[in-house]
């Protein structure tokens, strides 16, 4: 691999972390503006159409995550790049306080696990693909 192979696998995943720390952690969902194409699509067959396509879109369910789960801590279990393609294996723990796809509203923590497959042109998020549980009472 080139030093510039390298440097570009490193720079997409810089990218993809601040999807999850910037815009879902930090709650800065305007980050998402900056990080993802215009023509950027979430592939997730459980998630709702409304959600799916576009920086507006992913402000949505960021904001929808980030109400719903306040006290959430999104940890990043391994990363893996190769070329424009980014796999990251997270998992977040939190306390629902509203209904959150399915998940309803409890005193107790959960956890959700995932993956998310992102593909990278030009600096910007342009798919991603994403799986994940739908909860785990801790």
């Amino acid at each position: 691999m080139s030093k510039y192979e390298e440097e570009l696998e490193k720079e997409n995943e810089a990218l993809a972390n601040r999807f999850h720390m910037d815009i879902f952690q930090k709650g800065h969902v305007e980050a998402a503006d900056e990080i993802l194409a215009p023509e950027f699509v979430l592939r997730n067959p459980g998630m709702p159409p409304e959600l799916t396509n576009g920086a507006e879109a992913i402000k949505k369910f960021a904001s929808a995550t980030i109400h719903a789960i306040p006290d959430r801590q999104i940890t990043h279990e391994d990363t893996m790049s190769k070329g424009d393609k980014v796999l990251i294996r997270w998992s977040m723990t939190g306390t629902p306080k509203q209904d959150f796809l399915g998940i309803p509203p409890s005193d107790n923590p959960i956890t959700l696990t995932g993956f998310d497959l992102f593909r990278i042109s030009g600096g910007k998020i342009i798919e991603m693909w994403q799986q994940f549980s739908s909860g785990k009472w801790q």
